[in-house]
């Protein structure tokens, strides 16, 4: 092929990404809108079904109301990240109990809409945060930004295992992949809490969840580059970096995002780190569980992946024609 023609194809292949990752990321950030997220109220079931009404009225489809009988389970029930927001009537009075923790954003729509539903009780509310950021992560977005920097080198890397490394055995590549995700989460908790300090506290969950993604990312890069050479390696820039990032929801959370990317959200490794990490942060580990196994998951995937590309790969071993006639005699 020509210069000229190579050329062309670099600039084919740029606006091809630009394209890609601008129609994505502005489809899943433009108009972040509130659906089924789950509130609290803390009283009768009429009363319950009242401020449904009320909610639905402003806003249909937006909250679904849970009823607690106490105020202290609809606390634990947020701190739990069961809810987003609880209403608690009290006479002429109301409290709407919130956490920032979950964000700035989906914590001002929640206490609106609270404080409106307050309003049609005939009641004035003050709003109450359980949760409030600190002034180390006042906007709430050192978890993305975590995220985000444990996400582009642990691609990086294995991609470069994946092209570099092909000729090293097995076990040397999957030690390698493992010491790197080992260290990639010391390294993450030393800069967000001990360097930097804005997530402090909680040094040992941020790197275990930190470990866990980078090994996450780290074994799907290697092993689907390993599996299936350059185009795979698209394909993990596609799935990890441009649809991944843009459904984990960012600053303004998955639950706020278009129904495709909020529907993936969790599903995949970006979405879910960023949700563990801010619940090991804020919520003492909180509904970690289910991020935490999507994570495991992802690094067995990027395993068998790079199991099956020993074996099936483009530089897999094929047989030599003289071990063949050989072996025939």
């Amino acid at each position: 092929m020509t210069t000229p023609g190579k050329a062309a194809k670099l600039v084919l292949g740029g606006l091809v990404l630009l394209f890609a990752f601008t129609a994505l990321y502005v489809a899943a950030f433009h108009a972040p809108r509130v659906k089924g997220l789950d509130v609290g109220f803390v009283g009768s079931a009429l009363q319950a079904t009242r401020a449904q009404s009320e909610l639905d009225a402003a806003a249909a489809g937006s909250f679904d109301v849970r009823r607690y009988d106490t105020e202290s389970q609809a606390r634990a029930a947020l701190l739990d990240t069961d809810v987003h927001g609880v209403l608690v009537p009290h006479g002429s009075q109301a409290r709407v109990l919130v956490a920032e923790a979950f964000g700035v954003t989906p914590t001002q729509a929640v206490a609106g809409a609270l404080r409106r539903a307050a309003a049609a009780f005939g009641m004035a509310a003050e709003v109450e945060d359980l949760r409030p950021l600190p002034a180390s992560d006042s906007r709430g977005l050192s978890s993305l930004f975590t995220v985000v920097g444990a996400l582009i080198p642990s691609v990086v890397f294995g991609v470069l295992l994946a092209m570099f490394g092909r000729a090293l055995q097995a076990r040397v590549r999957w030690t390698a992949v493992f010491a790197y995700a080992l260290l990639a989460g010391l390294v993450v908790a030393f800069n967000v809490d001990v360097l930097v300090g804005a997530l402090s506290g909680h040094f040992a969950g941020i790197a275990v969840v930190v470990g866990l993604f980078a090994l996450a990312v780290g074994a799907v890069s290697h092993g689907l580059g390993h599996l299936g050479g350059p185009m795979a390696i698209a394909m993990v820039v596609v799935l990890l970096v441009l649809l991944g990032l843009s459904s984990a929801g960012g600053a303004v959370t998955y639950e706020l995002e278009p129904g495709f990317f909020s529907a993936v959200s969790q599903l995949l490794p970006p979405g879910a780190a960023l949700t563990a990490v801010r619940n090991v942060e804020y919520f003492d580990w909180a509904a970690t569980t289910i991020p935490l196994l999507v994570l495991a998951a992802w690094s067995a995937v990027g395993l068998l992946l790079g199991l099956l590309g020993d074996r099936y790969g483009p530089h897999a071993r094929k047989p030599d024609p003289g071990d063949i006639a050989g072996a025939s005699r």
